[in-house]
């Protein structure tokens, strides 16, 4: 029996005096859903005792099949059955060894074992029973190789990815090049030419140019989206990295959001990036802007406001689809895309004629108010 008493881990063989206790071990083997056994010592070890469960695990027709049977010839490999004999007679007991079996027909079998020494008055015997594992054994062979697979492909796949960002990379740079050489060459005509149909087609063509540049580099942008995996970020201290780069003199910067920590891609910085930058570019006359946060509902909220124009109500959607009533709207289709990557979700909600008002929703799991988990 189990030593319960913090001593050694050597288990004693039981000793039996009660003479119930064959009686109450044939009751449990017939109603048992395992393999019971009875193995005897010494240099035969042949089968005892075996139940109908057992039996029918190693494909015979009735228990008295193996009654007598050498039990080391069970075993695919007879080594695994000398292993356990030693370790339980050394041990006096083992628990959830995992071998193979052979069934009647050749075939076999994964089982978990569970034996003990046992004391009679005639001897020693050993005892247990007997768990078919094969399909849970299966399932998980099945789940390695796929596993396997699924990290095949990922590194065939991050190779691919890799090469075609290096592609992309290469041609982002010289249609870049080429623009910037068709920008300079427009200048230059412009300068020469006084023709005020001219000068309109020149701009008309500039105005493209600037947009086909627009386009190259939000293809830099998005090629990032989802590379790396999420992590946690202070929001404060990304908000303010994310702002050091654009030039806001004149304007008032008010971030208090605390000690709010997110869960998001690595790209987050992006995001407010763009919240800024959108302003600058849209709202007008700035005076100040404003990050904070709200929490109700097990929600939390990163609001950004500006005092500028506002956004009209007919295209409060639509500047996060890339249709944005006077640019690409590029920016904000990013930053919602990156947001998405972990379920965090961004609206504008603000009043038009009193300023742009983007709420961020971080779901629950998503967020924490001080020290990340982990």
């Amino acid at each position: 029996m189990p030593d319960d008493t913090g001593g050694n881990d050597r288990h004693d063989p039981v000793p039996v005096s009660l003479p119930d206790y064959e009686l109450r071990f044939h009751t449990l083997a017939k109603s048992c859903s395992y393999g019971l056994f009875q193995v005897s010592t010494g240099n035969d070890c042949h089968v005892l005792y075996a139940n109908r469960m057992l039996a029918a695990m190693l494909g015979y027709d009735s228990a008295r099949a193996i009654t007598g049977l050498e039990a080391r010839g069970i075993f695919i490999n007879p080594a695994d059955f000398d292993t356990l004999y030693l370790d339980i007679v050394q041990d006096g007991i083992i628990t959830g060894r995992e071998v193979r079996f052979r069934q009647k027909d050749g075939s076999e079998i994964w089982v978990s074992l569970q034996a003990w020494q046992l004391t009679y008055p005639g001897g020693m015997v050993i005892e247990g029973f007997v768990q078919d594992i094969t399909e849970q054994r299966v399932l998980e062979a099945e789940m390695q190789y796929h596993a396997s697979e699924l990290n095949r492909y990922a590194l065939a796949l991050a190779n691919a990815n890799k090469k075609l960002n290096l592609l992309s990379s290469i041609t982002r740079h010289d249609l870049l090049n080429k623009l910037t050489i068709l920008q300079g060459q427009l200048e230059l005509m412009k300068m020469e030419s006084t023709d005020p149909a001219i000068l309109s087609y020149l701009s008309s063509q500039e105005k493209t140019i600037q947009a086909l540049t627009l386009h190259v580099q939000f293809t830099r942008d998005y090629q990032d989206l989802g590379i790396d995996s999420p992590r946690w970020s202070d929001v404060n201290e990304i908000i303010r990295t994310s702002v050091a780069s654009l030039s806001l003199l004149g304007i008032d910067v008010v971030i208090d959001t605390g000690t709010l920590w997110v869960y998001a891609d690595p790209m987050l910085e992006k995001v407010f990036y763009n919240l800024v930058e959108n302003s600058l570019r849209h709202a007008g006359a700035l005076k100040k802007i404003r990050f904070h946060t709200s929490l109700s509902e097990g929600v939390a909220r990163i609001i950004y406001e500006d005092d500028g124009c506002g956004v009209p109500a007919e295209f409060k959607e639509d500047i996060f689809n890339r249709k944005h009533f006077t640019h690409t709207g590029f920016g904000l289709y990013l930053s919602r895309e990156i947001l998405a990557i972990t379920g965090l979700t961004i609206a504008e909600t603000g009043t038009p004629g009193n300023g742009a008002r983007f709420e961020i929703a971080v779901p629950g799991d998503r967020f924490s108010l001080g020290n990340p988990p982990g």
